[in-house]
C-alpha cells in the first residue's frame, strides 16, 4: 500500500458480483490483510445476485484484443480456466473448450478498420512467445465468406473475412459465481461477513472542504456501515452511487435464447463461438438444450434523475427486468438467420437485458477516487471482466497497494478530463446504434 495510506483494519466491498467477490478473495489471500475485517454488501436478498451481469449461462473467453495488455491478461487467466480438476476454476464442467471464429464486415455501422487485424497480430505474437500452451497452428486465417463457411460448420455466414482461433472457450458463469461463494463459505467464513438484502442508498462522507473522506455507506432503512476503506464494485449499479461525469455508464445489452431439440443440441454443441466484431453480434455453442446469442453493442441507456454529491443528475440506471426492445429482436433474428437460413419459423424462447458498466474506451476503471479519500473504484469492465476473473482480484489488490504494473495502471486510471456527453464505448467491437434510450426503443416497438 502507498506510504500515505495506512493499513485498513476494516474494508467494505459494495457489490457481491464477480468483481466484488474476486476482490474479497484476493484480499483474504494476502498475508498483509490477515487482520483486516472484510464485509460484502449487496442489494440482492440472496447470493449470488440474479440481476448481475455475471449471472448467466455462459461467458466467452478470448484473448483476441487489439490492445496487447488485455491479450496478456486473458492469457494469464487462461491457465486457471484450463485447470479442470474438480476444485479448480475450470472444474466440474465450469469451463468448456471451443474454437472462436472472429469475422469483420467493413461498411456496416460500428465497424472499426483494423481492429480484427490487430487482434490477429496480437494472438500471433502470443503464440510465438512460447509462454502459453498455444501455437500458430491454432490460428487459421479466413480470407472470404467461403473460407468462413468451410471452417465454421454453420449453414450460413456473417462477416466478409476473419480468422479462427482454436485456443478459446467459454465458461458457465452461474456455476463460476457459485463456486466463488462456496470458496468464501468453506475457507474464509470466519474472516468475511456477507450481507445480502443490503441495498446501498448513499455513500457516507466526513470532514470539511476538499477532499472529503468516504467513511462507509448508508443502507436503505437507515443503517450505517463504516469502514477504513470502501470499495465500489457494484457493476452497472456503480454509477448510481457516485457521479462519474461520463467516465462510466450503465448500458443495457441484448441476449436471446432458443430451446433446442436433442438432435439440434448434438449438432450445434461442437460448433465454434461466432463473433462478428463489426456488428457486435455473437453466438455461444449450444449447451443443456439451449442456444444463446446476442449483441455486444453501444447498448441502451435508462436516464433517471438522481441526487448525487449534492446535486441532481441524470444517471443511466439498470432495468434487468425488461425484455429486449423490438429493434434488438430484429437484429438478433437477422443474425440468427444469417447463420441458420432455414430457421425462419424458429421461435425465441426468452430474452434478457444484461447491464454492463461501460467506459468510453472499454478499459476498466480500477483506481482510488481522486476527490474522496478511502474510496476505491472497481468498475467499468465494459463486458470483459469475466474473462479475467481468476486474476482480476489480484490486480485490484495490487492497485490498492500501489503495486499495479504501469501498463495496467495507465489503462485503468481515473482520467481527470471528463469525456463529456456519453456517445458509447469505442473499443472496436460494438454494434447497434449509438445513443439509444431504453424507453424510447420500447415505445417505438409497441
Amino acid at each position: 500500500m502507498p506510504q500515505s495510506r495506512p493499513q485498513p483494519s476494516t474494508i467494505l466491498i459494495v457489490g457481491g458480483g464477480a468483481l466484488g467477490v474476486s476482490t474479497a478473495i484476493s484480499l483474504l489471500q494476502r498475508p498483509k490483510y490477515s487482520n483486516t475485517a472484510i464485509a460484502i454488501v449487496d442489494a440482492s436478498p440472496k447470493f449470488p445476485n440474479r440481476s448481475a451481469a455475471s449471472w448467466d449461462t455462459s461467458r466467452i473467453l478470448r484473448a483476441d484484443y487489439a490492445e496487447k495488455a488485455y491479450t496478456k491478461l486473458v492469457s494469464q487467466a487462461w491457465k486457471y480456466w484450463n485447470d479442470v480438476s474438480s476444485d479448480a476454476w475450470g472444474g466440474a464442467g465450469r469451463y468448456h473448450d471451443a474454437p472462436l471464429l472472429l469475422t469483420s464486415q467493413p461498411g456496416v455501422d460500428g465497424h472499426v478498420d483494423g481492429y480484427l487485424e490487430e487482434s490477429l497480430a496480437n494472438v500471433k505474437d502470443l503464440a510465438r512467445s512460447g509462454d502459453y500452451d498455444f501455437s500458430l497452428n491454432d490460428i487459421k486465417e479466413l480470407p472470404n465468406k467461403e473460407a468462413i463457411k468451410g471452417a465454421s460448420g454453420f449453414p450460413g455466414t456473417s462477416g466478409d473475412f476473419g480468422y479462427m482461433n482454436d485456443k478459446c472457450g467459454w465458461v458457465n458463469a452461474e456455476a463460476v459465481v457459485k463456486y466463488l461463494y462456496e470458496k468464501l463459505e468453506q475457507v474464509w467464513r470466519d474472516r468475511v461477513e456477507v450481507k445480502p438484502a443490503s441495498k446501498v442508498r448513499q455513500l457516507l462522507y466526513e470532514g470539511h472542504g476538499s477532499p472529503l473522506r468516504c467513511s462507509g455507506v448508508e443502507i436503505e432503512g437507515g443503517t450505517h456501515l463504516y469502514a477504513d476503506l470502501t470499495i465500489l464494485a457494484a457493476g452497472a449499479w456503480t454509477p448510481s452511487l457516485i457521479d462519474f461525469h461520463g467516465r462510466a455508464v450503465a448500458t443495457g445489452q441484448v441476449l436471446s435464447y432458443i430451446t433446442l431439440t436433442e438432435a439440434e443440441q448434438q449438432t450445434l454443441s461442437p460448433m465454434p463461438i461466432y463473433f462478428n466484431m463489426s456488428r457486435g453480434m455473437f453466438m455461444v455453442p449450444a449447451h443443456n438444450g439451449e442456444l444463446k446469442w446476442g449483441r455486444h453493442g453501444y447498448g441502451y441507456q435508462n436516464p433517471t434523475s438522481m441526487h448525487l454529491e449534492g446535486k441532481d443528475v441524470l444517471v443511466s440506471v439498470p432495468r434487468p427486468d425488461l425484455p429486449i426492445p423490438a429493434e434488438a429482436e430484429t437484429a438478433c433474428k437477422e443474425f440468427l438467420l444469417e447463420l441458420f437460413p432455414h430457421w425462419k419459423d424458429k421461435q425465441v424462447t426468452k430474452t434478457r437485458l444484461c447491464w454492463y458498466c461501460d467506459t468510453p474506451t472499454g478499459d476498466f476503471l480500477i483506481d482510488y477516487h481522486p476527490h474522496y479519500q478511502d474510496l476505491f473504484l472497481v468498475t467499468g469492465d465494459s463486458g470483459h471482466g469475466f474473462k479475467v476473473l481468476p486474476v482480476i482480484g489480484d490486480k485490484v489488490v495490487d492497485a490498492i497497494d500501489g503495486e499495479l504494473d504501469q501498463e495496467l495502471q495507465r489503462l485503468w486510471r481515473w482520467r481527470e478530463a471528463a469525456p463529456g456527453p456519453w456517445s458509447g464505448t469505442d473499443d472496436g467491437t460494438r454494434g447497434g446504434r449509438r445513443g439509444m434510450i431504453l424507453n424510447d426503443e420500447i415505445e417505438a416497438g409497441t
